[in-house]
């Protein structure tokens, strides 16, 4: 690390899975080291606390929440703490390969990409099958697909959707990347600003995408890294609670952009 702190910060925020954090922490410090990275960890009220991680990486930033917030509320947090170059927000369900560098490799290609806000890697699900990380804006036939199971009925919407045709392995540009691995570079967030609190849970990485792309920048998925996701959706049961966020959220997304929320600066890197 250099004398000015890491050039990546590390944003996760911990409500008690510690199942999933205790190999992400981990396999994050093996894969990576601990120079030229830092960790800004956010306990959103757990009821263990997040003292088992504080003194993997010495860069270290723990915030204590006093009450719960929202996701986007805590995104903003970390967003707040960070004085690195590049921030990283990521879930608690992901994992690193030892060997990957998945977070230095993506820091050397926002170096390599000037232009590029937003980052995201190939991401996988730990079977092994891609997570088709790079995303096109949802239509209402998207929504109905994957909500309302009609994925038989709709497949072009979902292939067009998930971007299946683009090579998982390549340099791609898309509409908007997961929020589970998100690199930001700090000049593209001081110039569009925080997440959009009212999007309490879902579609606020959707929304951060949509304004990046709109100033100017590109949103970019570098398949040459990658990490694993073990993926929850846990709104995709129809009668869920997260079902009925998403749904909310949904409805927030279309007053704010439209039907038509346009399409970003995709094109071949």
């Amino acid at each position: 690390m250099n004398g000015q702190g890491p050039e990546v910060e590390v944003g996760i925020i911990y409500t008690g899975e510690r199942h999933f954090m205790t190999p992400l922490i981990a396999s994050l410090a093996a894969s990576d080291g601990t120079d030229n990275v830092g960790l800004i960890l956010v306990d959103n009220c757990s009821a263990d606390g997040t003292g088992d991680w504080e003194q993997t990486f010495p860069a270290t930033q723990v915030i204590h929440n006093e009450q719960r917030l929202g996701y986007a509320e805590n995104l903003n947090r970390i967003l707040k703490a960070s004085t690195a170059r590049y921030i990283l927000l990521m879930n608690t369900d992901m994992h690193f390969d030892i060997d990957s560098r998945c977070v230095s490799r993506m820091v050397e290609f926002m170096d390599a990409y000037p232009d590029c806000g937003l980052a995201s890697c190939g991401i996988y699900h730990p079977d092994g099958n891609y997570a088709h990380p790079a995303r096109r804006f949802q239509t209402i036939k998207t929504i109905a697909a994957r909500r309302l199971g009609m994925e038989m009925i709709f497949p072009k919407a979902i292939a067009d959707y998930l971007c299946m045709e683009q090579d998982h392995s390549g340099t791609v540009d898309c509409d908007w990347v997961s929020g589970c691995f998100m690199l930001l570079r700090r000049e593209t967030y001081e110039q569009v600003g925080a997440f959009d609190n009212r999007f309490a849970k879902y579609f606020e990485d959707v929304d951060m995408c949509r304004r990046v792309s709109q100033a100017g920048w590109r949103v970019m998925i570098n398949g040459a890294a990658r990490c694993y996701h073990h993926e929850q959706r846990g709104s995709k049961s129809v009668l869920s609670r997260d079902a009925l966020l998403h749904l909310q959220s949904y409805l927030r997304w279309i007053s704010k952009w439209g039907f038509d929320s346009g399409q970003s600066n995709r094109r071949a890197a």
